[in-house]
């Protein structure tokens, strides 16, 4: 683990990292002590069994068969007991947040993360895009973003309600002199993932203790709502979230009911 914290966590993205450790620390106390070649999949079973969170157990052993694949990388197993293991079955979300629950949400929020909002329900972009886009990114012709989870190219024709979105947080930003379109109050840089969770909660619980909300919804759960929206607006909602095909947009993003016309037969 220490092998694999060391050499090759470094190449993945910061936030991948961050969840990366996350899954260690609880993987340690189960496994740490124990020599690669007694790792047997009914541990890893067991492992899961004792988790009891279907989906977080599953990147919990992506993760394991990633330290695995370590400890044959440097001669210690000649084979991956993770491979061996079936992962539990993910049902993707079907949260769907209607346009009276992002009313009712908004003002529960400081400024800043209305505007935040606001941006988001308009690109669709993932949250650790959101939170990278610098100023340079604002271009003449759109606002340009190079995705980080697949490297696609996404360019944002300029309209008045994106106009609009990104002035409102220009005029917000804490440090005028940051790199970044969403900084940090404290010293002005990116705001940070763990930040953001934060506020997001917090707005979300007063949302709850106030009675303006009666089921949460997650920030990602905009991101389908977008997805939802463009494909009923006959957009391609593929495209606009940067998928490489559509079969992942329609299984994990589009939701909601779809709208249909009945024939026109007469009897």
């Amino acid at each position: 683990m220490d092998t694999y914290i060391k050499e090759e966590l470094p190449s993945r993205k910061p936030l991948t990292q961050s969840d990366y450790l996350t899954s260690i620390a609880l993987l340690r106390p189960v496994f740490g002590e124990m020599f690669p070649e007694d790792v047997e999949p009914k541990d890893i079973y067991a492992f899961m069994r004792m988790r009891n969170a279907p989906v977080r157990s599953n990147r919990d052993v992506a993760v394991l068969s990633n330290v695995m694949n370590q400890a044959i990388k440097i001669g210690l197993i000649n084979t991956n007991p993770c491979k061996q293991v079936r992962r539990n079955v993910e049902n993707p979300r079907t949260r769907e947040v209607l346009d009276s629950e992002i009313v009712a949400f908004l003002p529960h929020c400081p400024p800043w993360l209305q505007a935040y909002a606001r941006l988001k329900l308009l690109t669709g972009l993932r949250q650790g895009d959101m939170l990278n886009i610098r100023l340079d990114q604002l271009r003449d012709d759109g606002l340009f973003v190079q995705t980080g989870k697949r490297g696609k190219k996404l360019l944002f024709s300029w309209t008045d309600t994106l106009h609009i979105a990104i002035d409102t947080i220009k005029a917000l930003r804490h440090r005028v002199t940051s790199l970044y379109l969403i900084n940090s109050e404290r010293d002005g840089t990116k705001l940070s993932a763990s930040g953001f969770k934060s506020a997001w909660a917090r707005a979300m619980a007063k949302a709850i203790a106030t009675g303006s909300l009666t089921e949460t919804f997650a920030e990602n759960d905009l991101r389908s709502k977008v997805a939802t929206e463009a494909r009923d607006l006959g957009q391609n909602a593929t495209a606009m979230l940067g998928h490489s095909s559509d079969a992942v947009t329609k299984r994990h993003y589009e939701r909601g009911t779809r709208k249909v016309e009945p024939l026109q037969k007469k009897y």
